[in-house]
């Protein structure tokens, strides 16, 4: 007996000497992952020294993410080449998720600055700004369908942007078709986000350089036709045109005000002058 504690380890001895719990190496001997080199009699689990190495092989996989099971499968056929691939697979989903992460927290810093400035730059006028060209990812909303479609469009939306991995500003936008804007249509035909640099995609609008005039919608959509109507009244007093579609932004949304009578709503809209 006094030679086998001498070349073995108990299980509190193994634990103790890599840096786990007794019950970590009772659920690998479940799982056949790491079994012990013999069980006495009495029940006592022996491990060997090579057995130590192997524990250690399994605390290196799985602090690159890979499963037991997966850690598993190496054990049992391990060598060189299956480690490397091995290895290659984590790494590749190791920059998925820097990515991701990267992403959350441009999200977060863009949800941040927007509602801090929405806070202070809200204005009661309307106005023009000379406007550089924005790229937009964009979803398509099948019109007349209502509050449920467009929450159905929304859910899409973000599960394309994330799923493709879109790095896109926090706001959300709708764009409207310039024809419907002057109709007095203003159900969206687009739900969007704006992108941080452009991207090949099927589903990119582009928001052309120019001249828009704008205003500040207070309120949910279901009462944005008087601002429209307003910001329709402002560009033909002042002998301009309507050239091209709405974009409007949620500046204050349901993420910050309970009330929907809160939400700030910027509407922006190509014009250019009567004579061109």
């Amino acid at each position: 007996m006094h030679r086998i504690t001498q070349e073995y380890f108990t299980t509190s001895e193994l634990a103790k000497t890599c840096g786990v719990t007794k019950h970590t190496l009772f659920h690998y001997d479940e799982i056949g992952l790491l079994k012990p080199e013999f069980t006495n009699a009495n029940g006592y689990r022996y491990y060997s020294l090579r057995q130590c190495y192997l524990l250690d092989i399994i605390k290196v996989l799985k602090k690159t993410g890979s499963s037991l099971q997966q850690i598993k499968e190496y054990i049992q056929n391990q060598n060189t080449a299956l480690l490397i691939s091995l290895l290659k697979q984590k790494q590749c989903e190791l920059e998925a998720e820097q990515l991701r992460m990267s992403r959350m927290r441009s999200f977060l810093d863009d949800a941040i600055k927007m509602t801090e400035n929405s806070m202070v730059n809200i204005r009661d006028d309307t106005w023009i700004e000379e406007c550089e060209a924005e790229s937009f990812i964009a979803t398509p909303l099948n019109q007349g369908s209502g509050d449920k479609e467009f929450a159905g469009k929304l859910s899409e939306h973000r599960d394309y942007c994330e799923t493709q991995n879109i790095n896109h500003d926090f706001p959300i936008w709708t764009i409207l078709c310039e024809d419907r804007f002057k109709s007095g249509d203003y159900y969206p035909d687009y739900i969007a986000n704006k992108l941080k640099s452009p991207i090949q995609c099927e589903k990119i609008i582009i928001k052309p350089k120019g001249r828009y005039a704008l205003i500040h919608h207070k309120g949910s959509y279901e009462t944005i036709s008087e601002t429209c109507f307003n910001l329709k009244k402002f560009i033909k007093s002042n002998g301009m045109l309507i050239c091209g579609d709405v974009y409007m932004v949620e500046m204050l949304h349901y993420l910050v005000e309970k009330d929907p009578e809160n939400y700030i709503i910027r509407i922006a809209v190509e014009i250019s002058d009567c004579n061109l």
